[in-house]
């Protein structure tokens, strides 16, 4: 692994400074969240995000998305798309430091138990982008599982 530059370095020493403050708003958001959409148990979500999905795909799937509630929402459907990773997989949250990797200096999933490659990462916000990005008839449900998939294979 190649040394960081000076600008490298300052990122990932602010990444780190944030990153706990990063894992402790994540749950708070996604209960609130599935408040939000009236589903029972908001809590739950935290332990049991695939019992969400269906019901966040339904209300996803046709919905428009106003230019002023894509940062909004982004950020409530990355938290879910990690969360739900985490546990489907068994991995968990951490920063990025490899400075050659596609994800650098990001928070994201991996170290993966499930997983045929433990050293698979992915980026739950770029999942998040792409479903919230997508036009009304998209599906969260179909692009996390697909995700899903193709980590366990990877």
């Amino acid at each position: 692994m190649r040394d960081l530059t000076s600008a490298e370095r300052e990122l990932i020493e602010r990444r780190r400074a944030k990153l706990e403050k990063f894992l402790d708003e994540r749950m708070p958001v996604l209960a609130d969240f599935v408040e939000r959409l009236e589903l029972p148990d908001p809590p739950l979500v935290l332990i049991e995000s695939e019992k969400y999905l269906p019901a966040l795909d339904q209300w996803l799937r046709d919905q428009v998305i106003e230019a002023s509630d894509r940062g909004w929402l982004l950020t409530r459907l990355g938290y879910f798309a990690g969360e739900y990773l985490v546990q489907r997989l068994r991995g968990c949250w951490f920063l990025n430091e490899g400075p050659d990797t596609k994800y650098f200096a990001r928070y994201v999933v991996g170290r993966f138990s499930g997983a045929a490659n433990r050293n698979a990462m992915v980026d739950p916000f770029e999942i998040a982008a792409e479903v919230v990005d997508a036009p009304p008839g998209r599906s969260f449900m179909k692009l996390l599982r697909s995700v899903d998939d193709a980590v366990r294979r990877a």
